[in-house]
């Protein structure tokens, strides 16, 4: 039993420790994996050592086992995908092995007792003292005076909205830095974060930056409906619903569209009915449906993104009846047979909102965005070239690219050290050579930390259930919507069963595996293989991919690195569109790599480099 505690102390403590030293990119080990586990071996368990088993939406819920022996009545919130125990009253909270350790010994009272404390004193305490801090050079909303919160609604450009009523969720505002604290409120309406609103660029911040609980939630007074909600992702967008008056109750999670963390899942299980109601672009669109997924598909209604029905923000400054927008929300689960009628409002959103649809531009490759249109989740993407090419570099960049407007990537590099992959990546976002500017190292770190980039540690030959057990854990945890292999090879080795003899035949499955687990979970894989060995002096071609034709087949985008240097005086290097499933438009992308900078950058010429040069001088006066 000692050894147990201590293995939840350890484990609870780091989780602290990342929840409030912000450290938001965590490498996903193997050991974090999905629950292993079916739904219903999970009730059969729960029902064998607690009462009272109920199936929600996203959790088991039962009578927690940890404070039982107390006077108050809790609820055990179990996440039915990867077991994530919490309680609401004692804020128990750990992954599924502690609970059913916990559970599958003989407990005494005393050691509820200790593990209670401990809990309490790890979770509950440092919040709140958190909290308390925050606020108190702040004055309460409702404390304001008349003037004073004119002033506020003026400077933030708030809609009209009484001051009784912004009271409800219990902001506080700091006059001297002018920006407004949101408390994020959990189970049993404890304070588990906050969200800060500001009038600089970046509007909205969330604190803790990761894993967080809880959300803002407006409840209109004297309203019945607590089992439908309307769900936001932004605090402009709460505030134009509740000055409209179009919904009695509203939630605004805590990280706009960037995550959906699975410890907020307990807090919506009391909801029947969510209306998802986003932005009309391409990242909310999606975003929905992976959210949709979290929250469990068959109570999900959308806001379709059309003209006609932009964000609430817009949508309250264009005076549209909002009220009839949420009443043409519609549900996102559907059977396995569809009409065209419930295909034409997507299809009208991608016809407006065509550009947008293409998907994330980048913003270092603009010859990729002409050719490609675009970075669009679901797809399954293939590069290959010659060894020593610089495939690894080109990577790292393209999606670092992606990675800086908010594309949560997951890396998976088997072949470099992740270290030194982070290190190139760096460079290439700094822009100057790292050694030679140690000085300013801090400030580049702190800056690539924000990124939305995480690691897998697995280094070598590695088994692919394994690897897809965690970039399928990753994927629900992070939201991620990028995920890099480097490179296949490092995953045929493993296989035990005679029948795995075929290198071939390795290649096929895994392949077949990601493109399928690109479509599930609507992500967009990367995938890295290399050429079979052929004459150096030949360009390769969709056909010099290694191994048989699937992986060529089942890629909506093959690039390839060609490389004439070698042969040829005037010869160039080269990045080849030569599948384009998405528009089938094909070129070619010539690369001059900067070593000082490790990037393939295209070089700026004329104007353009004369107003970089002007942005960078008016940034260094600012």
């Amino acid at each position: 039993m000692f050894k147990m505690f201590k293995l939840l102390c350890t484990c609870i403590r780091k989780r602290e420790c990342i929840k409030y030293y912000n450290k938001q990119h965590l490498h996903i080990n193997s050991g974090n994996s999905l629950l292993n586990m079916s739904v219903s071996h999970l009730k059969h368990f729960l029902k064998q050592q607690c009462s009272n088993i109920i199936e929600g939406y996203t959790c088991i819920i039962t009578d927690c086992p940890i404070c039982s022996n107390t006077k108050r009545k809790s609820k055990l919130y179990v996440n039915k995908t990867t077991g994530l125990f919490m309680c609401d009253k004692c804020n128990s909270m750990g992954s599924w092995d502690i609970l059913e350790r916990f559970l599958s010994i003989q407990k005494s009272d005393e050691k509820v007792n200790e593990f209670n404390i401990l809990k309490n004193r790890c979770v509950n305490e440092n919040f709140q003292r958190t909290w308390k801090d925050v606020i108190n050079d702040c004055q309460s909303i409702k404390d304001l005076s008349a003037e004073e919160y004119k002033t506020v609604l003026n400077n933030f450009s708030f809609p009209h909205i009484s001051q009784e009523v912004l009271s409800q969720l219990n902001c506080f505002y700091n006059k001297a830095t002018n920006v407004l604290y949101f408390p994020l409120v959990g189970l049993n309406n404890s304070i588990v974060g906050y969200k800060t609103h500001s009038i600089n660029p970046e509007k909205e911040g969330t604190v803790p930056v990761s894993g967080v609980s809880g959300c803002i939630q407006y409840k209109q007074y004297h309203s019945k409906n607590d089992n439908s909600a309307v769900v936001v992702g932004t605090i402009d967008d709460l505030l134009a619903l509740i000055s409209k008056k179009s919904a009695s109750l509203i939630i605004c999670l805590p990280y706009n569209l960037r995550n959906l963390p699975q410890q907020l899942l307990p807090y919506m299980e009391s909801f029947k009915k969510l209306i998802l109601w986003f932005g009309n672009d391409e990242i909310s669109w999606y975003t929905a449906k992976q959210f949709a997924k979290k929250f469990n598909e068959k109570r999900c209604y959308f806001i379709r993104p059309t003209d006609s029905q932009p964000r609430p923000k817009l949508a309250a400054e264009m005076n549209y009846n909002l009220n009839n927008i949420l009443q043409n929300a519609q549900p996102l689960w559907h059977k396995s047979i569809i009409t065209f009628q419930d295909l034409k409002e997507e299809i009208l959103c991608d016809l407006q909102n065509n550009d947008k649809v293409q998907g994330v531009k980048w913003k270092r490759y603009s010859t990729l965005n002409r050719i490609l249109k675009g970075h669009r989740r679901g797809e399954f993407t293939v590069l290959t070239g010659p060894t020593g090419c610089g495939k690894t570099t080109f990577m790292s960049e393209y999606s670092l690219d992606l990675a800086m407007q908010g594309v949560n990537t997951l890396w998976g590099s088997f072949e470099i050290r992740n270290a030194r992959l982070a290190r190139t990546m760096l460079q290439q976002m700094a822009g100057v050579p790292l050694d030679e500017n140690l000085e300013n190292f801090d400030s580049y770190a702190n800056a690539f930390e924000k990124l939305p980039i995480y690691f897998m540690t697995f280094h070598g030959q590695q088994n692919i259930k394994v690897v897809m057990d965690a970039v399928e854990h990753a994927t629900y945890i992070h939201d991620i919507a990028h995920v890099v292999i480097d490179n296949v090879q490092f995953m045929m080795g493993t296989y035990n069963d005679s029948k795995y003899m075929d290198r071939f035949w390795k290649q096929d499955e895994i392949v077949g595996k990601f493109r399928n687990f690109a479509t599930m979970y609507n992500c967009h894989v990367t995938m890295i293989i290399h050429p079979r060995k052929e004459r150096t002096d030949e360009e390769l071609t969709t056909s010099s991919i290694f191994g048989s034709a699937k992986a060529s087949q089942e890629a909506d985008n093959v690039l390839i690195i060609q490389d004439n240097r070698l042969t040829n005086l005037r010869g160039k290097k080269y990045l080849q569109v030569a599948k384009n499933r998405y528009s089938g438009d094909l070129g070619i992308m010539i690369l001059d790599f900067d070593k000082s900078k490790l990037s393939y950058t295209s070089r700026l010429k004329g104007k353009e480099k004369s107003n970089e040069k002007l942005n960078i001088c008016q940034q260094e006066k600012q």
